[in-house]
């Protein structure tokens, strides 16, 4: 019959083993710390509080944007797919926050006061995205946006590209303004009674959604 044997440490080789498995656990945190500026800042930073919110004094375009409720959501239509939020003063902005309701694409512009128009600063290619799936128990999946920016401004403005709703439709006889993206002519009835017509696609956009934008200053932890 074998049996293991196993030799007990003395106390003062486990104390010796417990010693560098700490040190190996320090080198491996310097490392990452020291390798990756982006994981350093994670343990650093920290966001102020939303300055979107209308408890804030912030006044959004569709109200429920704003209203820290993702049960909510503001709906807007074609030709005017546009939200925007205004804050009660100049805000150095760091991160904006976009929780989609059925947007996929869109444009983020912020109010530049000294030249007095809109500036294009980020766009949804952009942004940082995940899947939300049952926020806090909700039965339903979402889409976040996660834009990092460095800016000052007392206004932004999300300009819709596209979303879920949207589609194509052919007609015969498209609208001055409609967005006409294929035509083709097509054949109808044989011999001398044929017709031949043409025939455009359009792309129809449909309503969009947005449920909430959030907008955050960045700051550092006290050392």
């Amino acid at each position: 019959m074998v049996r293991n044997l196993t030799v007990p440490l003395d106390v003062g080789d486990q104390a010796g083993m417990n010693r560098i498995r700490v040190f190996f656990l320090l080198y491996i945190a310097l490392l990452m710390v020291g390798c990756s500026p982006k994981f350093s800042s994670l343990l650093s930073e920290s966001w102020s509080e939303n300055y979107s919110l209308a408890a804030y004094g912030a006044e959004a375009s569709h109200p429920e944007i704003n209203d820290g409720n993702m049960r909510t959501w503001g709906i807007t239509r074609s030709p005017d797919r546009v939200y925007s939020i205004t804050f009660p003063e100049e805000k150095k902005l760091s991160r904006i926050a976009v929780y989609s309701g059925n947007v996929i694409d869109y444009e983020l512009f912020c109010w530049d006061r000294e030249a007095g128009k809109w500036k294009l600063v980020d766009d949804a290619s952009r942004a940082r995205v995940r899947k939300i799936v049952n926020y806090e128990r909700l039965k339903f999946e979402m889409l976040q946006f996660d834009h990092r920016l460095n800016l000052k401004t007392d206004k932004i403005k999300l300009q819709v590209k596209r979303a879920e709703s949207d589609g194509i439709t052919t007609t015969r006889t498209p609208g001055k303004n409609d967005r006409i993206i294929g035509s083709r002519i097509e054949t109808i009835g044989t011999g001398r009674s044929s017709i031949h017509i043409t025939l455009y696609d359009v792309f129809v956009e449909g309503p969009a959604s947005i449920r909430e934008i959030e907008a955050y200053g960045h700051m550092e932890k006290p050392e």
